[in-house]
């Protein structure tokens, strides 16, 4: 039987994977490494329309703010249901979280991008379905 974490994980790493610029992907204590300099936590959801809604914990924020100080690429992926990948670097995430434990939020309207809110704030652009997972290695969407 195929976990959820599996099915929903391996929803975003198969498109990293396919990603050219992607050489290798590992496990790490921060969640996974990429090119063996890149941080990459992903967070899903099983929630069929939006808006998704993902907790974020205090062990959650321990192990990503150990990752941002060892690598300058450190990305946030909710896996939103099986509608698409939701990515935000790690210091916006956090700054929406307030840095503390909490709450992240992504909405989408049909054919829309993704409007991402925290306990502590809301993002004030839209996040592109496409982004991800160019945003791993530096480039935004439509770059």
């Amino acid at each position: 039987m195929i976990e959820k974490l599996e099915f929903y994980h391996g929803a975003a790493l198969v498109r990293l994977i396919e990603d050219d610029r992607c050489k290798s992907v590992g496990k790490s204590e921060y969640g996974y490494l990429v090119n063996g300099d890149r941080s990459v936590l992903i967070k899903y959801t099983t929630k069929a329309q939006s808006p998704w809604r993902f907790t974020v914990s205090e062990d959650d924020i321990a192990r990503f703010d150990g990752a941002a100080e060892k690598f300058e690429i450190c990305i946030m992926v909710l896996v939103c249901g099986g509608d698409g990948v939701c990515s935000v670097p790690w210091r916006t995430a956090r700054d929406l979280l307030g840095g503390s434990p909490g709450w992240l939020a992504a909405k989408r309207s049909f054919n829309g991008c993704y409007g991402v809110s925290g306990s502590a704030g809301m993002l004030k652009k839209k996040i592109p379905v496409n982004q991800w997972p160019g945003i791993v290695f530096g480039q935004e969407a439509g770059a």
